[in-house]
C-alpha cells in the first residue's frame, strides 16, 4: 500500500522513510511541498496521475511554505476521487487549536514532532488497514 509522505524538510522526509521502510513499507512516495503532493495525486491536471491509484495514506506535514497542511488536507478532501484516502498531519505545533483545525480539514489522525517510530508505525498501520477495508467494502 502507497504512502505519499508531504514534507519540506529533507531530514524529515528521511526519518519517516527509513521509519516506514525498516516497517516492510516499500511504497513510499515523497513530496517537498503541498504543489508537489497534489502532482503526485494527479491534482490540477486533466487526467488523475497512475500514482493516484497507488496512494493509500498521506502523511502530511503541517507548516510548509506556500500551501500549509491543513489547506492542502482540505483541498484534497474535497476532491470526491481522493476523498478516501487517510490523511495523518504531522507537526511539532501542539496548540488545541492546530488539533482543532487538522481535523476540521479532513486530517484522521495527528502526530507531533519528534516523531516517535512506534506511535508512527502503530497509526500507519491502523489507518492503512482501514482504508484497505474501506476500499473492500466499496467494491462490494
Amino acid at each position: 500500500m502507497g504512502i505519499l509522505i508531504v514534507d519540506d524538510s529533507p531530514d524529515q522526509q528521511l526519518l519517516l522513510k527509513t521509519i516506514l521502510n525498516k516497517a516492510g513499507h516499500q511504497d513510499l512516495l515523497i513530496a517537498d511541498s503541498a504543489t508537489s503532493a497534489y502532482e503526485h495525486l494527479g491534482i490540477n491536471t486533466p487526467r488523475p496521475s497512475e500514482h493516484t491509484h497507488s496512494v493509500d495514506l498521506i502523511l502530511m506535514d503541517f507548516l510548509m511554505p506556500g500551501i500549509d497542511g491543513v489547506a492542502a488536507t482540505q483541498h484534497i478532501k474535497s476532491l470526491e476521487i481522493l476523498r478516501d484516502i487517510p490523511v495523518i498531519v504531522v507537526t511539532a505545533k501542539t496548540a488545541l487549536g492546530d488539533l482543532q483545525a487538522a481535523f476540521s480539514a479532513g486530517a484522521m489522525d495527528f502526530i507531533t514532532k519528534p516523531v516517535n517510530s512506534v506511535e508512527l508505525l502503530a497509526r500507519v498501520n491502523s489507518a492503512l488497514m482501514l482504508k484497505k477495508e474501506m476500499d473492500c467494502r466499496k467494491t462490494r
